[in-house]
């Protein structure tokens, strides 16, 4: 019995671009997109109509932003892993996403083939961010952590 593919919703504000977005996805065997669109009510009202695996969010939509909607979902306690794909310089929002509970980040300048990458491993519970940011993450928790002072000691 064939198992059937995840679904994705595609939250967007560019029609092109998720349009583009929606075939890239729609080629994929183990995958398909269930619902699109390009602000925060629609996104929402689609999340409880289809029930979706996993969306992709831009951080620039109609009247609103990414950020609102991953803030809105995790208010409401709605367990769907949320990958950011953004034009955005990765270096000033990828930690910001994750911090507001989306489960990775990915420009929009990679390859398609990084971008479903980063869908499949946030499918299977992971959380994608790119080499660089994981690199600058760990630069700065080593540094904090050097900064610490040992147990005992006076400061």
């Amino acid at each position: 019995m064939p198992i059937a593919p995840k679904k994705i919703l595609i939250v967007e504000d560019h029609p092109l671009f998720r349009a583009v977005l929606a075939q890239l996805i729609n080629l994929e065997l183990d995958l398909t997109v269930c619902g699109e669109a390009d602000n925060v009510p629609e996104a929402l009202r689609l999340i409880e109509q289809t029930r979706p695996d996993a969306a992709i969010v831009d951080l620039t939509l109609a009247g609103s932003n990414g950020l609102d909607l991953i803030a809105d979902l995790t208010a409401r306690h709605v367990p769907l892993p949320v990958l950011v794909l953004s034009m955005h310089a990765e270096k000033l929002y990828a930690e910001r996403v994750v911090a507001a509970g989306a489960k990775g980040f990915v420009s929009k300048e990679e390859p398609p083939a990084a971008v479903l990458a980063a869908l499949r491993t946030v499918l299977a519970g992971g959380r994608y961010l790119s080499e660089r940011v994981q690199r600058t993450i760990r630069e700065r928790q080593e540094h904090a952590a050097a900064a610490e002072p040992l147990p005992g000691r006076a400061r």
